[in-house]
């Protein structure tokens, strides 16, 4: 006699609740303990319907899983690669730079600033410019946690506070965060 197969389990992923739990997909498994963990990346544009933040990529990771649906937090964001080639020009300086900042709550984020600024500048100010940003961030995350630090980096409300006052050192063209991912 044969053995009995077990059959897979078709389960719904849900987006965080900074997307009001909308579906993002669904998956099938044997072992339901195989689903934690999961990371599932989406495009922004499809989560907001918003075609201009298309060069945004979410990663949601499965933490709980009640009446077959995944629910899921943010675990990264980051930048499309090719949104990035776009946008460096001939003619610019480009500063990044990777720090780990804590937030409120005591979680560890990887932070991965990218700045583009209108003209060549000299190394001194592209220094400065990396000092403020991580100075900026790291007081900014001591008084938030770090859901709300993630969805107002989301709907770019960090990048134009900070990208103004950048524009005060040398004039900016471009500020974003390359990858913010939780650790």
């Amino acid at each position: 006699m044969a053995a009995k197969k077990e059959k897979k389990l078709w389960y719904e992923i849900l987006s965080s609740k900074e997307f009001n739990e909308s579906p993002i997909g669904e998956t099938s498994t044997y072992d339901l303990n195989s689903l934690k963990g999961r990371v599932v990346n989406v495009n922004l544009g499809m989560l907001t319907r918003d075609p201009r933040s298309q060069n945004i990529q979410i990663g949601f990771e499965v933490n709980e899983i009640k009446e077959n649906k995944c629910h899921t937090r943010i675990k990264n964001c980051s930048l499309v690669s090719s949104y990035i080639k776009r946008i460096v020009k001939v003619g610019r300086s480009k500063a990044d730079d990777s720090f780990i900042g804590e937030s409120k709550d005591k979680v560890r984020l990887k932070i991965k600033p990218l700045v583009l600024t209108r003209y060549k500048v000299q190394n001194k100010v592209l220094t400065e410019l990396r000092r403020m940003i991580r100075g900026e961030v790291l007081d900014y995350l001591k008084k938030e946690d770090a859901d709300k630090f993630i969805s107002e980096l989301i709907y770019k409300k960090i990048q134009k506070e900070l990208k103004g006052k950048l524009s005060k050192v040398y004039p900016i063209g471009t500020f974003e965060f390359r990858i913010v991912q939780r650790l």
